[in-house]
């Protein structure tokens, strides 16, 4: 079947990657692409509908129409599995879900947290997998802290591979030509047809309009371009996010000396093109030859989040993720923010180490929920950190 738009290098919208001028330094993000500013509310809507657009044209493939989707739930002990049909086509994923039980202190309806691939995982640097340690499920505290945990499995949404199989290719079969998309929107997409079904009313005990993404790695690169593509999702955290996610194309640090270490090179646009990753963007996003010629950057996708909750969450010696061009991101990002008087909806929180998701991390992200969803005054400051001091 047709998939989610034309073919896009031949529709003459934009021109070709490898046409585009260098830009020196970081794209304006109050500058609309004819150049004028952006002044108020009202502009910035408009400037983020070309934002969207230029990233889901050069970056990540177009999200398909919600309209012409029909979702439907089925319950189970232990989750839901959502079911989605298309002019005729249907396919289903199953999604895990835990609630808060009789040692919450809160009561429901409770904000929910969607993840793909769950909390509590690990990278495994000898086998370059993700792998689920054995302690505790981090589930359990996030239920105890009175939030509901909603989890995808990532493959059967969309391999993490070139295959382009998963419930959502069933749908959207991928094609140069009519569905030029990568599995970081084909994830994104996922965790929507999710909130569809919060939207029925499949979990009473479930506000809708409380509703997280987190994820970890590639999967956190999902969860911020899941909040950049939809404005339901109340609160993102994009962990240990890097490049394609919160980390800056044109901000390196590699070589900087820091109190904890010194900072290691950080993912490339040439690794992101790689054959191992190339499948996470559309096919466009390869013809780019350097960084310096990306019409945005990070900074721009955070921002289309606002005023909504971003909290940008990872480790100080996660060198590979570039932390510090994140934070570089992150302040870029608070403009917006500040634009809507909403400062307090976006936050910072790194913590020592390197590339993990740590008890620290979950705390904090529902430290920043409290703030959000229940007015509860964090202990965190969630506006500093190390990168804010002078490094010699």
């Amino acid at each position: 079947m047709k998939g989610t738009g034309a073919n896009l290098r031949g529709s003459g919208k934009y021109v070709e990657p490898h046409r585009l001028p260098k830009l020196e330094g970081m794209p304006d993000l109050l500058s609309f692409e004819d150049g004028s500013e952006v002044k108020t509310e009202a502009d910035w809507w408009q400037r983020a509908n070309e934002l969207r657009d230029l990233y889901q044209f050069y970056m990540y493939g177009y999200m398909p129409d919600p309209t012409a989707e029909k979702v439907s739930f089925e319950k189970t002990d232990s989750g839901m599995t959502v079911k989605v049909t298309v002019a005729g086509e249907a396919t289903e994923f199953f999604v895990t879900v835990t609630l808060p039980g009789e040692d919450c202190e809160f009561k429901a309806p409770y904000p929910a947290i969607i993840t793909n691939g769950g909390l509590d995982l690990a990278f495994d640097e000898a086998t370059l997998s993700f792998v689920r340690p054995t302690e505790l499920p981090l589930e359990d505290l996030v239920n105890r802290r009175g939030y509901a945990v909603m989890t995808i499995k990532p493959a059967d949404v969309a391999a993490d591979h070139s295959s382009r199989t998963g419930a959502f290719f069933d749908l959207y079969p991928y094609s140069e030509v009519d569905n030029d998309v990568g599995t970081l929107v084909a994830w994104a997409w996922g965790a929507a047809k999710v909130i569809d079904a919060l939207e029925q009313n499949a979990y009473p005990e479930i506000n809708p309009s409380q509703v997280g993404i987190t994820g970890f790695s590639r999967f956190g690169k999902a969860a911020l371009v899941a909040g950049a593509l939809d404005e339901r999702f109340a609160l993102v955290n994009p962990h240990a996010s890097g490049l394609g996610g919160m980390a800056s194309f044109r901000k390196s640090f590699t070589g900087k000396k820091y109190p904890w270490g010194v900072a290691g090179p950080p993912e490339s646009l040439g690794s992101l093109q790689s054959s191992a990753l190339r499948h996470w963007f559309t096919s466009v996003f390869l013809g780019f030859e350097s960084s310096e010629q990306l019409p945005f950057d990070q900074h721009q996708l955070a921002a289309l989040v606002a005023p909504r909750g971003l909290i940008l969450t990872s480790g100080y010696e996660d060198y590979h993720t570039n932390p510090e061009g994140m934070f570089e991101a992150y302040l870029e990002a608070s403009k917006i923010y500040e634009l809507f008087d909403a400062g307090d909806n976006i936050g910072v929180a790194y913590r020592p180490g390197a590339h993990s998701i740590e008890v620290e991390d979950i705390e904090r992200l529902l430290d920043f929920g409290d703030q959000l969803f229940r007015n509860i005054k964090p202990k965190t400051d969630f506006k500093t950190s190390y990168f804010n001091q002078s490094f010699s």
